[in-house]
């Protein structure tokens, strides 16, 4: 099976966007982003972690050669692409706000698992039927633990009165 992608919005908890990819590779976070702006327009801000695709660490990404560059002084592609387009990018630096990352994606991984086995799916396309089904039922029908509202009420309401991280094109 190949590794999930999703993107949360922070405010209100919805799942704006998940999918499967055989591969994790820079070109399947710029797919990802893709789908998330042309379906939802452009985040103010991407919250992210320090994955190669995301961040050149210098003791991490240069260890084959050495190299004079520093950390963040090397652009990867996804960030480049994304703050061409005037988005901000902050990295999750401390363990809690890796932690707050990583929640997101602790219960589809969960699930997907429990029910592939269950129900014996072996596809991408399988599992990517659990994964519709289940995206639906966080973003549109479950109460989250936290907010205590429904996320995709609560982004609806946040966008309708002003208070959305998320905004048209030039503007």
């Amino acid at each position: 099976m190949g590794f999930d992608q999703s993107s949360p919005d922070d405010s209100s908890r919805r799942l704006l966007y998940a999918d499967f990819f055989k591969a994790e590779t820079t070109w399947a976070y710029i797919q990802t982003s893709e789908a998330l702006i042309l379906k939802h327009r452009l985040p103010l801000r991407y919250y992210v972690d320090s994955l190669r695709a995301f961040r050149f660490v210098q003791s991490r990404d240069s260890f084959w050669k050495k190299l004079n560059l520093r950390t963040d002084e090397a652009e990867p592609q996804w960030k480049q692409l994304l703050q061409s387009l005037g988005m901000e990018i902050t990295y999750a630096l401390s363990l809690q706000a890796k932690g707050k990352i990583e929640r997101s994606y602790r219960w589809p991984q969960d699930r997907f698992v429990r029910t592939a086995a269950i129900e014996k799916l072996s596809t991408i396309e399988d599992i990517r039927q659990v994964l519709r089904e289940e995206v639906h039922r966080y973003s549109h029908l479950q109460v989250h633990s936290t907010t205590g509202e429904i996320p995709g009420y609560r982004f609806k309401k946040g966008r309708n009165i002003g208070q959305s991280a998320i905004t048209c094109p030039h503007g």
